[in-house]
C-alpha cells in the first residue's frame, strides 16, 4: 500500500489506521462526513455574518472551522485508502461510501449497517442443505 503523508496533525497513523476493521472505518467515514456536513452549515452562518459585519471572534471561528474541515477530509482520505486497500475500490459502495472525490450527500447514498443482524438460528437449522437458488 503507497504511504500517506498527512499536511495536518491526526489522532492516528496510518499504520494504526490499517489495523482497524472494516465497520470501524465505515463508521468513522460516516461520522466524519456527518461532523463536515455541520462544519459547512456553520461556515455558511458564520461567512453570513461576517459579510454584515466583522467581527473578531467570528472571524477566528470561521478560520478555525476551515482547519478543522480540511484536517477531517484529509482523515476520510486516510481512511478511504485504507478500506480502498482492504476491500478494492470497486466494492466502496457495498459499504455506502461514495466514490472518490465525492461526499455521501453528493452521492445521494446512506451508510449501510456493515455489522448484519446475527442469522436466526431456527432458520439456518433449516438451511443444512446449502445455497438454495
Amino acid at each position: 500500500m503507497a504511504s500517506f503523508q498527512p499536511a495536518h496533525p491526526q489522532p492516528f497513523t496510518l499504520a494504526e489506521a490499517q489495523q482497524l476493521d472494516v465497520s470501524t472505518i465505515v463508521a468513522e467515514i460516516s461520522r466524519l462526513e456527518n461532523s463536515l456536513a455541520h462544519l459547512a452549515s456553520s461556515q455558511a452562518e458564520l461567512a453570513a455574518f461576517l459579510a454584515d459585519d466583522e467581527d473578531d471572534d467570528l472571524r477566528a471561528a470561521h478560520t478555525e472551522n476551515a482547519g478543522v474541515i480540511a484536517s477531517q477530509e484529509e482523515r476520510i482520505a486516510m481512511l478511504r485508502h485504507v478500506l480502498e486497500g482492504k476491500v478494492g475500490a470497486e466494492s466502496l459502495g457495498h459499504y455506502g461510501i461514495a466514490p472518490a472525490g465525492e461526499t455521501r450527500t453528493q452521492s445521494g447514498g446512506d451508510y449501510i449497517d456493515v455489522d448484519p443482524p446475527a442469522a436466526d438460528p431456527a432458520a439456518a437449522a433449516d438451511d443444512d442443505a446449502g445455497l438454495h437458488l
